[in-house]
């Protein structure tokens, strides 16, 4: 028998309809709109500081912030980029980089520079340019010819007053540091000045290195022996982290035990590589927020970062470093938006950015970064408290000091830290519907001061209807006194309630859930900050029925309270923080392969095997194949689903068993049609029915299995 060519028709209608499946594949993975030409931002690294490591966790970060730039549009409808370069530590470098991509139209900004000293000279390029600059330095009072240059780090005038504070406590301080580097006269003078102002502390040592010195065990012995002639009870050292921890761990050796505070360094870089307890004491000034945690918005990142990255010593750096970076491109993306007024449409897209920038200063506008709420101060330096990070002399791992120092009311107050540890206990009764569930856990509170549990307000704790108190069981278990140089006050409370979440159940029951227990101060007016602690001594073992444990983490969020004052028309900004310990938990599966995956395989099973009935027998074929439509439906409405507004993975596994049985029901009626004509449409259904049907099937089965 000649087997029947398909006709021209046929060939037009079977090409457009494949051609039309490609192009809605191709639609929805390229869902966003293309966008036309394309915009750059200068990213200014280091890499003398940082390692190749470093540098491939914040070119990870950063690319992910561009995707989700470019997601929402880009910028003015143009794909925005980077561009990598690299100072080499040096300020001749960093003009010559700058000066090189200045004029490119294209470039929209830049980012990075970690230095006061290297931004300082870049400034004579990109102030007088007006290009939109957010950089990383401290020293504001040098940059208030340009308006342009905004810093991702806080003000020499705030940080000089913790460190003011910090430096009271000790009357004979002394200072090493590099020659030339304009953070480190900076801090070198600020302790000339108290010393100055206090009678009863003397400035007992100075000592300047040039920034390209190599350190020789004769510096070292000479170094360590003034200091020790000279009874030095404090020490600051003003170098790169590199060559901090190099002096750290020789000083030690050499039996100095004085506190050091790293000016320049980062503490948690130095530690890391000055062995853990061996470093001694230490201190620092905003390192990266609270160490051991990140912001909420951060922390929900970090997983999908992980993924690609490896855990080092070094990590917590690397991912504040890459997401303050990312967000210092994330503001400026967002400022060429928020330029609105009428005539902001004509003007290039530099100012355009600039004129937004300006929305920032003082509150008006807020960017929610990854790392922190972005606004800026007069000076234009980033807002936000100034935190005081310790590492204890019998520890590897640097915390906040016991106190704190904020701005409430224009007033310098000290605040109470508290650390906490959370042993939970169970995890149950988890509803979907009602986005709540119960958990009982231990909470472990040390602080420098007496402390009440009053003073937490636990902020996803369910409230009764009927007196609106807290649904929580609070037991004080024990409460005792430490002793030591700073006397600590130890509670431990046993808490059990019910808590509120909020479920995204799209992938349900593939579906992974955030369990927050969540606190706050009770009252804004007796602030505390939370230290969580160490990610290793946290605990990972707990009763908990229908999940399983994926990861936790303790994270942190602001409320920025706007007080305004209408008599001065001043305004002034409150952060209200809230800490939140988070249990990631994944749904077992095995309920919803046994109740609903497996029946609707036999279902889908069955249904292929009526294919081979012959089409003599098509009233059976079609009672089968109809059937099995009608079972797939009545499982549907019989299994547990929760109610939502939107399609869950578990919805869509039930809409292809439909398709896929019609499919079937609709190619058995055409060859049932063409029964005395086996022309190309019977071929078809009959190789679509025997063949691509069980592909279709299996390769499915497989994609939900694994």
């Amino acid at each position: 028998m000649r087997t029947k060519v398909p006709s021209p028709k046929q060939t037009v209608v079977l090409l457009a309809g494949v051609l039309l499946v490609l192009y809605i594949i191709f639609r929805h993975f390229t869902s966003f709109d293309r966008l036309r030409g394309h915009y750059t931002i200068g990213v200014i690294l280091n890499t003398i500081e940082l390692t190749p490591g470093d540098m491939d966790v914040v070119k990870l970060i950063i690319s992910k912030k561009l995707e989700q730039i470019n997601r929402q549009g880009g910028v003015q409808g143009r794909e925005l980029r980077v561009k990598y370069l690299d100072d080499e530590g040096s300020s001749e470098k960093a003009r010559e980089i700058v000066r090189e991509t200045m004029d490119d139209k294209r470039l929209i900004g830049y980012v990075g520079c970690w230095s006061s000293t290297r931004s300082k000279a870049i400034s004579e390029l990109v102030g007088p340019a007006r290009i939109p600059f957010v950089g990383g330095y401290a020293l504001t009072p040098l940059f208030t010819a340009y308006p342009t240059m905004y810093t991702a780090e806080r003000s020499i005038v705030d940080l000089a007053t913790v460190f003011n504070e910090l430096l009271a406590a000790y009357r004979r301080p002394a200072f090493v540091g590099k020659a030339e580097d304009l953070y480190s006269i900076a801090i070198f003078r600020k302790m000339q000045e108290t010393a100055d102002l206090s009678p009863e502390m003397k400035l007992v040592h100075e000592k300047w290195f040039a920034g390209e010195h190599r350190y020789t065990p004769a510096d070292i012995d000479s170094l360590s022996q003034a200091l020790l002639s000279n009874e030095a009870d404090f020490l600051v050292l003003s170098f790169e982290s590199g060559i901090t921890s190099y002096l750290v761990r020789e000083l030690r050796k050499a039996g100095l035990t004085m506190p050091i505070y790293t000016a320049l360094g980062d503490l948690g870089f130095v530690a890391s590589q000055a062995d853990g307890q061996e470093a001694g004491e230490l201190y620092d000034l905003n390192v990266v927020g609270i160490p051991g945690t990140f912001n909420l918005r951060l922390q929900e990142q970090v997983p999908a970062f992980k993924k690609e990255i490896r855990y080092g010593q070094t990590l917590e750096l690397q991912l504040s470093f890459g997401a303050r970076l990312a967000d210092s491109i994330g503001i400026l993306a967002e400022a060429a938006r928020s330029s609105g007024t009428a005539d902001s449409a004509d003007l290039p897209i530099r100012e355009r950015i600039n004129q937004g920038m300006q929305q920032y200063i003082g509150a008006g506008r807020i960017y929610r970064g990854w790392f922190n709420d972005w606004y800026f101060t007069p000076e234009r330096a980033i807002a936000g408290d100034v935190l005081l990070a310790w590492k204890p002399p019998n520890t590897s791992q640097h915390i906040l000091a016991p106190r704190q120092y904020m701005h409430l009311d224009d007033t310098l107050r000290n605040v109470p830290v508290l650390y906490t540890h959370m042993d939970l206990v169970q995890i149950n009764r988890v509803s979907d519907t009602d986005g709540s569930f119960y958990a009982t856990f231990y909470l472990e509170v040390t602080s420098a001061g007496r402390f009440m549990v009053e003073q937490l307000d636990f902020t996803n704790a369910a409230r009764s209807e009927i007196s609106h108190n807290y649904l929580l069981d609070i037991k004080l278990v024990r409460q005792r006194q430490l002793e030591g140089v700073t006397p600590l006050y130890n509670y431990l409370y046993k808490i059990s309630g019910k808590f509120i979440f909020e479920p995204d159940l799209r992938q349900y029951p593939f579906d992974t859930q955030r369990f927050p227990i969540s606190f706050q101060p009770a009252s804004a007016l007796r602030p505390f900050l939370v230290q969580p602690s160490h990610p290793a001594s946290r605990d990972t073992v707990f009763e908990v029925k229908g999940w399983n444990y994926n990861s936790h983490y303790v994270g942190f969020d602001h409320d920025i309270i706007s007080s305004v004052n209408t008599f001065e028309s001043s305004r002034h900004t409150i952060p209200f923080y809230k800490f939140n310990y988070t249990f990631v938990l994944a749904r077992a599966r095995i309920d919803f392969f046994l109740k609903v995956f497996t029946p609707l395989l036999v279902i889908l099973t069955i249904t292929y095997f009526s294919v081979f009935i012959p089409l003599h027998r098509f009233e059976t074929q079609e009672a089968i194949q109809v059937t099995s439509l009608l079972a797939s439906i009545a499982l549907y409405f019989s299994a547990y689903k929760p109610e939502m507004e939107y399609a869950t993975v578990s919805d869509k596994i039930f809409i292809f068993t439909y398709v896929m049985i019609t499919s079937l029901i609709g190619t058995s009626i055409l060859q049932f049609v063409k029964r005395k004509k086996y022309n190309t449409e019977s071929r078809l259904a009959r190789v679509y029915q025997h063949y691509i049907f069980p592909a279709i099937v299996l390769v499915f089965t497989l994609a939900v299995v694994w």
